[in-house]
């Protein structure tokens, strides 16, 4: 079998057809590529934000149930005379925080009363940023069965 020569026109008419071709696209040439990684990275930093922030809600919720639990706990300590009921209310508020892996402080505000900061902290998964976050609860122990007196 032996090759059949194209005639020299036609094959250059075919070369200026695709160069044309060609450079009429290259105008638009690399543009979606362009837009793809600029919706990439603003895609990838709302997801960052989304994680970190999701690390910082779940700390400010460990520390908002660690601080309202202490007060509960330490609200309803009971011992013989007001020292030994004091002392039977911080002791049930700290041990509540040590449980719950948090740091923070215990305050006896009044009779019945008590008031418990917790500090939680967390690191976000993208970023590495710890956040710590800080809430606060108060317990009023109530007594009485129709009025809920206080003690």
């Amino acid at each position: 079998m032996t090759a059949v020569p194209r005639p020299a026109a036609a094959v250059a008419s075919r070369v200026v057809a695709r160069c044309r071709a060609v450079r009429q696209g290259r105008r638009d040439r690399g543009s979606i590529s362009l837009w793809v990684a600029a919706t990439f990275v603003a895609v990838l930093a709302v997801v960052g934000l989304v994680a970190d922030g999701g690390a910082k809600i779940r700390a400010g919720e460990r520390a908002d149930i660690a601080a309202a639990e202490a007060a509960r706990a330490a609200s309803y300590a009971s011992g013989g005379d007001q020292q030994a009921r004091t002392y039977a209310a911080v002791t049930a508020a700290w041990t509540i925080l040590s449980r719950s892996g948090v740091t923070g402080s215990v305050s006896i505000v009044g009779p019945g009363r008590i008031d418990v900061t917790a500090q939680a902290s967390a690191a976000g998964p993208i970023s590495g940023h710890t956040y710590t976050v800080t809430r606060t609860a108060t317990a009023q122990l109530l007594v009485g069965v129709r009025t809920g007196g206080t003690p």
